[in-house]
Formats: structure tokens, C-alpha cells, sequence
């Protein structure tokens, strides 16, 4: 009997050893979806588990973080994760446990990618005379990429482009002269399949280009294209750029003249276009300025 008992014990330290050392590489979990801040995962169940502890942390932090507990049943196990933040990148580790609650090998997911967010554009640079603008946005961590779709302002399709890693981007062969409807959106890919984040909505425009003329010895003209889309015109002015610009006027056209100015001083300006969409306004960027000399009394 005592024989029997060893042999018992025996068979069962042979199973949790065989369980313990049950190969399962990393490879074996796979992500198969997101949608915000949950993922789906997928892996091959280790032989003779019976659930799984899993723990996920960020690569900024050393510990792992308790999840849930997931069952494990047939040959493949699978679960959908709700993760504390969208638009991150976690490691996730799943432990197996067999029912009498052995410690199996751990695997981990170390790229695990929440769906990113809205992407808000930061700023942008015009330059009219080559047809491009560079746009810079705030980036998500979990995006590996970001997709622009570009229209009109009647709804035509003008370029769509995707650019990889950076959040910037030069944006080629857009007119001077009109608005443009710009939709943004990160992605990631889950095998051949991209998934995308939900889309961001805002509106560009080339930096209007300034020219002058004058009215008398204390007044110049400011003209610059129409810009289709334009409700008004903002006209900013400085006579050193490195102490900043005043707001002279906003005006409904295309022009704007520029009262009590001093003879035989430089002014630099600038002017934005700017366009309405329900409470917000869109304006074209500062990137360059325009400068003149007054000029003196007449004789």
C-alpha cells in the first residue's frame, strides 16, 4: 500500500513537471482585434491547462498588473481585454494554471495594440508658392501610421496618403486660394489588415499671400487672393517680428487699408483666412510675413 501511495505521488510530480515544462513559444498568442481600449487575443492552450491568469503592464513600468481570469478549454483559448487606456501599446503576459491550481510557463504578448484615438492636428506651415503645406499633429502611441483623405469644399476627392512612424507630414499640390476639408485617422495592422481609429475632421488653407499699395503718406493698402471658403480676414502687424504681431483688423474682403502709420518705417504683416464650421473657426497658418517701408511726406 505504502508502494502504491509512493507511486502515486510519483505520477503526480511527473504530470506537474510535464506541465511546467509544456513548451508554448510567444508566438503562440496573437491579437485578432481592437475596438477602443479592448483587444481580442488569441493562443494555443498549454496541455493541461485549465484557466489562465493574465496581467498586462505598460513598457514604462516594471510590474504587471492582475487583469481577469479566463477558462481554458479545447485546443485554442481566447479573450477580449478591456485595457485602461485607448491608443497605447501593452505587454500582456498569460500564465496557465492547471486544476490543482500548478503554476504553468508563462508567454507574453509584447506588442499589444489598443485602437488609437482622435488625432488633433498641433500646427501647420504653408508655403503657396510650391503648392504644400507641412502639417504637424499630435501623435498616438498604438498607431504605426496615419491616413489622410482630403476633399474640397464640395465634397471632391482631392488626395488620400498615408505616412508611416512620424507625426508630421509635407502635403503636396494644394492650391493657394481655397479651404480644404482634411479627415485624419491612425491605424495599426493585425496581419494583412489595417485597423483603423476613429477620424478627425479639420480644415487648411494656404497662408495667404500679402502685396501693398499706397493710399497716402499714413495709409497703406494690404491685398492678398481671395480664398474660397473664406468668411473673413484677419490682418496682423508689427514693426519688429520678434516682439510679436497686433491684430489690425478683420475684414469681409480681400483687402484692408492700414491707417496711422509713421513715414520712413518698416512694417511686417501678416493676414489669415479664416473659415467657419458650426461654433469653430479654422484659420490658415502664420508662416511667413510680408514687409514695406512707409514712405515719406510728400514733397
Amino acid at each position: 500500500m505504502k508502494k502504491f501511495r509512493c507511486l502515486l505521488a510519483g505520477a503526480a510530480f511527473l504530470v506537474c513537471l510535464l506541465f511546467l515544462a509544456a513548451p508554448v513559444s510567444a508566438s503562440s498568442v496573437r491579437q485578432t482585434g481592437a475596438s477602443g481600449a479592448t483587444v481580442d487575443l488569441s493562443w494555443k492552450r498549454q496541455e493541461k491547462a485549465a484557466y489562465y491568469k493574465i496581467y498586462y503592464k505598460l513598457a514604462s513600468e516594471r510590474a504587471y498588473h492582475y487583469l481577469k481570469d479566463v477558462k481554458a478549454s479545447g485546443e485554442n483559448c481566447a479573450a477580449s481585454l478591456k485595457l485602461p487606456k485607448a491608443g497605447r501599446i501593452y505587454r500582456i503576459q498569460l500564465v496557465p494554471y492547471d486544476q490543482s491550481k500548478r503554476k504553468g510557463t508563462a508567454v507574453s504578448l509584447t506588442d499589444c495594440r489598443t485602437l488609437p484615438g482622435k488625432i488633433s492636428l498641433r500646427s501647420q506651415k504653408s508655403y503657396a508658392t510650391s503648392k504644400s503645406m507641412k502639417l504637424y499633429w499630435n501623435g498616438e502611441e498604438s498607431a504605426k501610421g496615419y491616413e489622410f483623405y482630403v476633399t474640397d469644399l464640395a465634397g471632391g476627392l482631392v488626395k488620400r496618403c498615408k505616412t508611416e512612424g512620424k507625426a508630421s507630414m509635407t502635403m503636396t499640390g494644394l492650391d493657394a486660394g481655397e479651404f480644404y476639408r482634411v479627415r485624419i485617422r491612425g491605424y495599426f495592422s493585425i496581419g494583412k489588415k489595417n485597423i483603423y481609429g476613429p477620424a478627425s475632421y479639420t480644415y487648411i488653407a494656404q497662408q495667404p499671400r500679402v502685396k501693398f499699395k499706397w493710399a497716402s503718406h499714413c495709409v497703406v493698402g494690404a491685398y492678398w487672393p481671395d480664398v474660397l471658403g473664406a468668411i473673413n480676414y484677419t490682418v496682423y502687424m508689427s514693426e519688429n517680428p520678434s516682439r510679436g504681431f497686433k491684430k489690425v483688423t478683420t475684414v469681409p474682403q480681400a483687402e484692408a487699408y492700414i491707417p496711422g502709420l509713421r513715414r520712413d518705417r518698416k512694417y511686417y504683416v501678416y493676414v489669415k483666412a479664416n473659415l467657419r464650421k458650426g461654433q469653430k473657426t479654422y484659420a490658415s497658418p502664420k508662416t511667413h510675413y510680408y514687409s514695406f517701408r512707409m514712405q515719406g511726406d510728400e514733397s
